[in-house]
């Protein structure tokens, strides 16, 4: 059922849970008691199996597979990833697009998240999406890569966040916009960055690494490195670091 051999997932497990240390937090786990850290490897257990199910489906992984009940990978092929993606419960990624879905080491999708390029019962492809390592899509979030977006490395998510890289077109009149089509543009979040819950990101903006966008913002523009952006639409609050 595991990969085997003296790299085994369960050892990559092992060295996943002791990463901690890695992380600034040598403690972690030193306030659990023995039932709960029993409960814990009974919950890891069963996400590894389902997760190993899946994992035989992807294209490409590198690492360990942890799915919960309800994950929905459609089209798995076109997904890859690096070591360690947790796919948290109820999320669906519809993974058939032109440039497929990509994510680096240690990645997470958060519960309900759903990531969407190409609509399920057929149309014109998807971008895709590229999500770097140690980066998470929160709870509830809605990720919409029919066209490009592209998530940087240790970029904080927070729950019901809305990425959408697709506009309705609507300037004929005459015409239903149901009927005039789409423009798609590509999304760039850097490095480092914290999107903070229920935030909107719409098609054609960049956030510099390094910044932060506060809950329930909507972003329209770019968003220069290291500031915290606010509101809606999204301004300039104040910079985390004097400009160069």
């Amino acid at each position: 059922m595991f990969s085997g051999g003296a790299d085994t997932d369960y050892s990559r497990l092992r060295r996943l849970l002791a990463s901690r240390r890695d992380q600034g937090d040598p403690d972690a786990l030193r306030e659990w008691r023995g039932s709960e850290l029993g409960a814990l490897g009974l919950m890891v257990g069963g996400r590894l199996l389902r997760g190993s199910l899946l994992r035989a489906r992807l294209g490409h992984a590198e690492g360990l597979v942890l799915s919960e009940r309800n994950v929905r990978v459609l089209h798995a092929g076109h997904l890859t990833a690096g070591r360690d993606l947790n796919l948290e419960e109820g999320c669906q990624i519809m993974a058939l697009s032109r440039r497929g879905i990509v994510f680096g080491d240690r990645c997470t999708v958060g519960r309900n998240a759903m990531i969407s390029p190409t609509n399920v019962f057929g149309g014109e492809l998807g971008e895709g999406l590229k999500v770097g390592d140690h980066s998470n899509i929160g709870h509830f979030a809605f990720v919409g890569c029919s066209g490009y977006i592209e998530i940087g490395n240790r970029v904080l998510m927070g729950p019901r966040v809305t990425l959408l890289a697709e506009n309705h077109n609507f300037d004929d009149d005459e015409q239903p916009i149901k009927h005039q089509g789409v423009a798609r543009e590509t999304i760039v979040i850097g490095d480092d960055c914290w999107l903070g819950a229920g935030c909107i990101v719409l098609a054609g903006v960049s956030i510099g690494s390094g910044s932060v966008v506060a809950a329930g913002s909507v972003v329209t523009d770019d968003v220069e490195p290291m500031t915290v952006v606010a509101g809606v639409p999204a301004r300039l609050v104040r910079r985390r670091a004097p400009a160069r």
